[in-house]
């Protein structure tokens, strides 16, 4: 992303959320449609044009995509209620609305570390927006490329959330940051997400990242990274994890829309749910 100014990524991701409940049929996976209220009505037409010639197949897939990596995080989050996991630490939390959009917010302290630039955009959007910063939110300014996660006073268990965030990012980077993670408490459980080697993909899948490649590049927001699935196995294992497990597009589909004729979730990326 370019100096001074928020992420479109994530802007783009809050739009594909909210339209998961207008353009797709209940019961939706994730009803997000808080986020998009932080956009100007200029901001949500400029993404809109970006993306008006996509298929309507890559359209779907993309905005199911987006819905259901959010509620997984968002579910591990609320499980680890029980396990005594009180902190929620979001790695690039963009538009993220969980603060002040589930009823279970209120019972975690939430950590939203990101890009300065995108978060203090966001702080603005809440002003403007009239809705405000929860009591039990901390914010904190960090650069993932160029800054250490360790140099951030982060709460030492928690559950993670790292999606939309490791393609945007050099390898080396990414590693980094698993390897801090994995040195957290015992319980501490990270949910993350990475873009799948193009050969590991399936056409809509590839569909969907030929498309979003465009506009990721014309707004200055390039992919970095993609992983086979051996090499993200390979690397949570070496970061030090106890525990890792995989969920593709199959594992999410048998989990949230199981039996669902009408949602395809492409095979593009691929979640890992990891504990310390």
């Amino acid at each position: 992303m370019e100096d001074g100014r928020a992420s479109v990524s994530a802007m783009g991701s809050a739009v594909l959320r909210a339209a998961h409940v207008s353009e797709d049929m209940p019961p939706w996976v994730l009803q997000d449609t808080e986020s998009v209220k932080l956009l100007t009505e200029a901001e949500i037409g400029a993404i809109e044009d970006s993306i008006a010639e996509w298929p309507s197949a890559v359209r779907a897939g993309f905005r199911l995509t987006h819905a259901v990596r959010a509620r997984l995080a968002e579910d591990i989050a609320i499980e680890g209620l029980r396990a005594g996991r009180t902190h929620y630490v979001i790695l690039g939390a963009g538009l993220d609305s969980f603060s002040w959009r589930s009823p279970e917010a209120s019972a975690l302290h939430i950590w939203e570390v990101d890009h300065p630039d995108t978060q203090s955009w966001k702080r603005a959007a809440l002003k403007r927006s009239v809705i405000s910063e929860p009591s039990n939110v901390t914010y904190i300014s960090a650069d993932f490329s160029v800054e250490r996660l360790q140099d951030q006073r982060l709460p030492s268990l928690a559950t993670w959330n790292w999606l939309g965030v490791t393609m945007y990012l050099e390898k080396a980077a990414t590693s980094r940051v698993l390897r801090h993670i994995a040195s957290m408490d015992d319980g501490t459980v990270l949910v993350a997400n990475f873009l799948l080697a193009r050969n590991e993909r399936s056409d809509l899948g590839n569909a969907v990242q030929s498309e979003a490649k465009k506009v990721l590049n014309a707004v200055g927001e390039p992919v970095l990274a993609s992983y086979t699935r051996n090499e993200v196995e390979l690397l949570m294992a070496s970061s030090g994890f106890s525990s890792f497990k995989i969920l593709d597009s199959n594992d999410l589909t048998e989990r949230y829309i199981k039996g669902r004729t009408d949602l395809n979730l492409p095979s593009s990326t691929i979640v890992t749910v990891a504990t310390v």
